[in-house]
């Protein structure tokens, strides 16, 4: 495992939080696991503040561009995640746009 070395006072820091992450989750974890998840909530909180005011269609483009640079890793994980129901809602539409399924009456087809 790699090795990361932090000053005395931050990796006091870190000690004496680990009873708050401890309490909040309400079992006890290794230095290590709470190293990892500081530093992966601290990551995705600075990504956060990077991208979130960014708007959908500037959002949208970088993904198109993530797929075009790395296509098996993001068509796989938009696969995955399709499976994976977080797009359950929707899916239906979605079919109906790409003449999977007939439109109803609700998508602007009126009978």
């Amino acid at each position: 495992m790699p090795e990361i070395t932090i000053s005395e006072g931050m990796f006091a820091r870190v000690a004496e939080f680990k009873h708050v992450v401890e309490a909040v989750i309400e079992e006890e974890i290794s230095s290590e696991e709470c190293v990892e998840l500081i530093l992966g909530q601290g990551i995705d909180s600075m990504l956060s503040d990077l991208l979130g005011s960014l708007d959908q269609t500037t959002l949208l483009k970088s993904f198109q561009q993530l797929g075009s640079q790395y296509p098996t890793q993001v068509y796989r994980y938009v696969a995955e995640t399709l499976r994976g129901g977080a797009a359950v809602r929707g899916r239906e539409k979605m079919r109906r746009q790409l003449g999977f399924l007939p439109p109803t009456k609700g998508d602007g087809e009126t009978q």
